[in-house]
């Protein structure tokens, strides 16, 4: 069956549907009287910056010493209010995916599966034997769809987590080298050059992850290389996510719906975190809250 294709104006009619539909809910919680009403943030750190310190380096089982200073200077840590998407969030945890990482290798996978599958039916088809000209459709076929659902199973490996409620970031794995925690004050963005896709394609940031301090067992400081770079007013929307003097933006507010009705939490490694779903509307699926938290 083929799919429907939509015009504009349907879309657009569809949009402002579901603005009007998201508009009759909060006028629904403002009469039921909860949308107003402030909720408990116990589960919030409440910590400074010593005893989450201490608690990172009670997690990574040792202390931490000072990086020596970068080349570069480091982006200004201040937000500008104009940018506050962050990608994957569900109100805890912000997921950043770093580069290269098991993407890659489930490219290759991906790759050599179908240079294999071609060279099976290629072969087939100068021998004759049916069953290489099988195995290499089986392999154009399988291969991918095996490397796709291999890159779900152990994507959360490649995250980076940004927790909210603790104050804390957690890297990603690597090949050589496990997570560790660090609080966000430790963590900053140097901004590289913009590179310019060719012909007008676009351009992509090259900005990445750098630590001011990180654990003592490490003889070198852990670079932090994040998928497709990063931009300054990315950043900064994270550090705003993380400070918990304020509530998140509304316009994170469609990542914490989508993973609710997904339940899954931002890693992909559990269901959706169970402090936040009072925030949430469990019939409309919508945030039901003037200030989530």
């Amino acid at each position: 069956m083929s799919q429907e294709v939509l015009t504009e104006e349907e879309i657009r009619e569809q949009q402002l549907e579901a603005m009007r539909l998201r508009s009759s809910n909060v006028s629904k919680y403002t009469d039921l009287g909860f949308y107003y009403l402030d909720l408990s943030k116990e589960y919030l750190h409440h910590s400074n910056y010593e005893d989450r310190l201490a608690m990172a380096a009670k997690l990574n089982g040792c202390g931490f010493k000072v990086a020596k200073p970068f080349k570069r200077p480091f982006s200004d840590r201040e937000h500008t209010d104009e940018f506050h998407h962050i990608g994957d969030c569900d109100g805890q945890v912000v997921a950043l995916r770093r580069a290269p990482g098991i993407w890659l290798v489930c490219f290759f996978l991906s790759l050599f599966g179908f240079l294999g599958g071609f060279g099976f039916f290629v072969f087939g088809l100068i021998t004759g034997p049916a069953w290489w000209i099988l195995a290499g459709i089986a392999l154009f076929i399988i291969g991918p769809w095996l490397t796709y659902k291999l890159w779900k199973k152990l994507d959360w490996l490649d995250k980076i987590e940004f927790n909210r409620h603790t104050g804390l970031v957690r890297t990603s794995h690597t090949l050589l080298r496990r997570p560790f925690y660090v609080p966000i004050e430790d963590v900053e963005m140097c901004e590289g050059p913009i590179i310019q896709a060719a012909r007008g394609g676009g351009e992509m940031a090259t900005g990445g992850l750098v630590l001011t301090k990180y654990p003592a067992k490490f003889w070198w400081r852990p670079t932090i290389a994040t998928f497709g770079g990063m931009e300054r007013d990315h950043w900064t929307a994270i550090l705003k996510f993380m400070d918990i003097n304020e509530p998140i933006h509304e316009d994170v507010h469609d990542s914490i719906e989508d993973h609710y009705k997904k339940n899954k939490n931002a890693m992909g490694t559990g269901p959706f975190p169970e402090v936040m779903k009072k925030y949430i509307d469990p019939e409309d699926k919508q945030v039901s809250r003037w200030k989530v938290w």
